[in-house]
């Protein structure tokens, strides 16, 4: 299997946008809101809900689906816009604000801190307008979700129109579907066939007491069905669309995508093919089936075309968690990925070390964040079965990174020369695994006795949860307080969530499993890989955040039941110069001190000597 490196969406963009800000940039938002406002006329409608979605519930999305980004200008991959005749809001969470704040600026779209107290949700800001109906593209949202803004608005005398359709009115020149090639995900790294994956989720369908199964989530069908392909950027899957039973598989894809080698594999299981579009009329002519239907994953377009005589049985797909829990091979892909990322980044940060420094003699010219990240690909492919980014990369210096997902672009990008805290989230999906690492180093300088406290309070988090022992049964939010609890006696919090499941070469934030506060009745499990980032953020200042992706195991067997630990997969060093020692206990010390001999040893003997030195010295004892 091979595939290029590069964003799938190269060739199918939406056009870039003047910098935030500039009187061009807000004219061309105010037309397109215009131009959407007199579409909203001729059905009556007096607001429409715009989320950050696609028919398959995805975090990051085809061009052909970024209709929010395309009218409001935010870049971000999380928001909800809601247009009306006379005014527009936007909604988003912490990690976006002061991002949002900027890319809105002066487009006459205002932001709705979402979480913070006196922030109205939308539909409680569409109900105190005095608007009666309201309209939305039901492709683009959850069951569950148009199904809680259908009573609600009901309630209050508004009335709902789900099926909206403003594409074809208000978006000239829209992008069309990514026609990337499918590729078949070999045995040999998925660590399990496709006939034994149909066999695994048809049983649990049958626990279920369902018949059938509509498979709509990207992710779950690549693992399913073991193909991969490039048509969503830092997601190595397809759109496409599946429908399971007991007797039957269903592929609804573009034919134009399928290659000799894809068709045989499917082949192979007896896996029928279909047009992408010919998925909703399939499922609207089934008859007297028993549907297992997780109405948090699937769309309402779907939902709502369902045949009468057809039951839902409402769940989570068993695909979830199937796919969740890895195998011994994938996690073994997971342990080389997590090591050839460790190469590539200590690479990246020795070359960032000598080309920040003050009055340096390479001659060439100081990095910006935007020409880090791009230096981060170039080691990572030059090691050989890189696929893309797992995620848009983070790399944010001095006040930058205390925008949590901040997104550097050539025009925002800041120089990175002398002094200050440079943030770096990365992530890569190579051919056998995926990794998301956050490092945060301090360039050319002491850090302050302040930073040094930030470091080593959020360290200790990290440590706190890989450390952590605990019984079967546990959820992610019983966990989240180890990670927290050293900055909650400062009385500091971050609002994101400590922990997200990461795929093995499909979506790196992966689900069910989540360490957050907020509740997830799913609990941790043997196989689980899963991110651990506290973090710590100073507005105008900095933004310190470490970030190791960690793997559930089983301890050994106890008269009490059956208890787990993690174990990290990451192999990057800590960085030295910001760690207080004083802040630490011995326990502490001695697991940073093995961590490092760890990541020496894993290491050093795919590095160059020169390379291998500076290592050396990155890991050496704290002192």
């Amino acid at each position: 299997m091979t595939m290029t490196g590069i964003s799938a969406q190269d060739k199918n963009q939406l056009p870039l946008l003047p910098p935030p800000g500039s009187s061009e940039r807000v004219n061309i938002i105010i037309q397109r809101l215009s131009l959407l406002r007199e579409f909203l006329a001729e059905p009556g409608l007096d607001a429409i809900i715009i989320p950050s979605s696609d028919p398959h519930q995805s975090e990051y999305l085809a061009e052909c689906w970024k209709f929010r980004e395309y009218l409001s200008g935010f870049s971000g991959s999380f928001g909800t816009l809601v247009v009306a005749r006379d005014a527009a809001g936007f909604w988003t969470d912490s990690r976006y604000f002061l991002q949002a704040e900027k890319e809105l600026e002066g487009t006459g779209i205002t932001l709705y801190k979402l979480a913070v107290p006196g922030t109205p949700s939308l539909e409680a800001w569409i109900a105190s307008q005095s608007y009666k109906y309201v309209g939305l593209d039901g492709s683009q949202f959850s069951t569950s979700e148009v199904l809680r803004l259908s009573r609600f608005f009901s309630e209050r005398g508004i009335r709902l129109k789900p099926d909206i359709n403003p594409y074809t009115n208000a978006w000239p020149n829209r992008p069309t579907l990514p026609q990337e090639p499918l590729r078949v995900f070999p045995e040999h790294i998925s660590g399990e066939t496709v006939a034994d994956k149909l066999t695994r989720v048809r049983t649990a369908l049958l626990e279920t007491e369902a018949d059938g199964l509509a498979i709509t989530t990207l992710d779950d069908l690549a693992w399913l069905l073991n193909i991969r392909g490039m048509d969503v950027d830092f997601n190595p899957v397809i759109m496409a669309f599946a429908y399971l039973d007991q007797h039957r598989c269903l592929l609804f894809v573009e034919n134009t995508k399928m290659t000799e080698a894809v068709k045989r594999h499917l082949q192979a299981y007896n896996v029928e093919l279909a047009g992408y579009t010919d998925f909703i009329p399939f499922m609207s002519r089934l008859k007297g089936v028993r549907l297992l239907f997780d109405k948090a994953r699937s769309n309402f377009e779907l939902y709502n075309r369902l045949d009468d005589s057809c039951t839902v049985v409402e769940g989570m797909t068993p695909i979830a968690g199937l796919k969740a829990c890895k195998n011994p091979v994938e996690l073994a892909g997971y342990r080389e990925a997590n090591i050839k990322d460790g190469v590539a980044l200590t690479r990246l940060f020795r070359w960032i070390e000598t080309e920040t420094q003050p009055g340096k003699s390479t001659g060439n010219p100081y990095p910006t964040e935007w020409s880090i990240a791009e230096k981060a690909v170039e080691f990572r492919r030059a090691l050989g079965d890189y696929l893309c980014e797992s995620f848009a990369p983070i790399v944010s210096f001095k006040d930058h990174g205390a925008i949590v997902h901040y997104e550097a672009t050539p025009e925002s990008s800041y120089t990175v020369e002398g002094e200050g805290v440079l943030l770096l989230d990365l992530g890569a999906h190579y051919l056998h695994g995926s990794t998301d690492t956050t490092r945060t180093l301090y360039l050319n300088g002491q850090p302050s006795d302040l930073f040094k406290e930030d470091y080593t309070t959020l360290l200790k988090g990290v440590m706190a949860l890989t450390n952590a022992r605990f019984p079967e049964g546990t959820r992610g939010t019983q966990l989240d307080i180890m990670a927290r609890q050293y900055i909650w006696q400062r009385r500091i919090n971050y609002l994101h969530g400590t922990g997200h499941g990461v795929g093995h070469c499909l979506f790196v934030h992966e689900g069910p499993q989540s360490i957050r506060m907020n509740e997830n009745p799913v609990t941790i499990a043997p196989g689980m890989v899963m991110s651990n980032e506290p973090a710590i953020y100073r507005t105008g200042a900095w933004g310190v955040r470490v970030e190791n992706v960690i793997h559930c195991y089983e301890l050994q067997p106890s008269a009490y039941g059956r208890f787990f630990g993690f174990e990290t997969l990451t192999r990057v060093p800590l960085e030295r110069t910001c760690i207080d020692t004083n802040l630490l206990r011995p326990d502490e010390r001695a697991w940073i001190d093995a961590y490092h001999q760890q990541v020496y040893e894993d290491l050093s003997p795919r590095l160059t000597m020169e390379e291998r030195d500076w290592l050396r010295n990155k890991t050496k004892p704290l002192d």
